[in-house]
């Protein structure tokens, strides 16, 4: 998906960055490092930066439906790109990907769509009070460096789902009809694969476990060990499962690593 991707546009309106491998260990109150060009998970806050007793950590709202993210389409993708995507999304969910490009074999490009999309997020104005009145754990010595040097961002919000729907397309870009039962033999039990009929260009995906696709985040502005601000990010990033991920964003893209 490129800069002019309608789906992302739409996250982008909302204030979200993209996580271009879906997730499902992604949440709010993270700390991410940057490194380079990448972020890489280090931990929770809770584990780095300790409450002195008078305010408590933030609470998690989770599972707020996401209306007006519900539905809204990527733009079309080559298929091997897309398959690579989906293979991966659908072994997150607990399925096999071997055999996916058999089913699709006639496909030339797909679109994604997460369904029933649901918000986690804490209160930003919580956050700034907690790390106000917080202290930077005496055993996390290099995190403290990070933060000092502003290159420590925490997670405030993300968008998740355990549904997508996958639009396969022929070559003259019209929907393209793929066998159901193919795919169900593919992707094994622990995925649910549903379409209106035994053949369909569109078809969805559903795991047991909701997937974080979208995340949003501020840097925290520390000097001398003490807090003195946060900075929402609003760098148009994205982040990746891993370096090797396959990739569906432009180039300048942030990888989020998990080594």
């Amino acid at each position: 998906m490129g800069c002019n991707d309608p789906y992302l546009k739409a996250l982008r309106s909302f204030g979200y960055n993209v996580i271009r491998l879906p997730k499902a260990d992604m949440a709010p109150l993270q700390l991410l490092a940057r490194n380079g060009g990448a972020l890489g998970r280090i931990g929770d806050l809770s584990t780095v930066i300790l409450p002195r007793g008078a305010v408590a950590l933030p609470a998690v709202k989770r599972d707020t439906p996401a209306a007006s993210l519900s539905g809204q389409r990527s733009g079309t993708l080559s298929v091997g790109v897309g398959l690579s995507v989906l293979g991966s999304i659908i072994g997150a969910m607990g399925g096999s990907k071997l055999g996916l490009d058999l089913a699709y074999k006639n496909a030339r490009t797909v679109r994604f769509e997460f369904q029933d999309v649901l918000e986690d997020r804490i209160e930003v104005a919580s956050l700034d009070q907690y790390l106000s009145d917080a202290d930077v754990s005496p055993f996390s010595t290099h995190v403290g460096q990070l933060l000092d040097a502003d290159q420590i961002y925490v997670t405030t919000a993300t968008l998740k789902s355990n549904k997508i729907a996958v639009e396969a397309r022929s070559a003259k870009d019209q929907g393209l009809d793929v066998s159901i039962p193919e795919i169900k033999g593919v992707v094994g039990g622990n995925v649910k694969v549903g379409a209106t009929s035994a053949s369909a260009s569109t078809v969805t995906f559903e795991g047991s476990l909701p997937l974080v696709f979208g995340f949003q985040a501020a840097r925290l502005v520390y000097d001398g060990g003490r807090y003195q601000r946060f900075e929402l990010l609003h760098e148009d990033r994205a982040l990746e499962a891993a370096p090797r991920a396959a990739l569906i964003g432009e180039a300048a893209f942030v990888r989020l690593s998990d080594s």
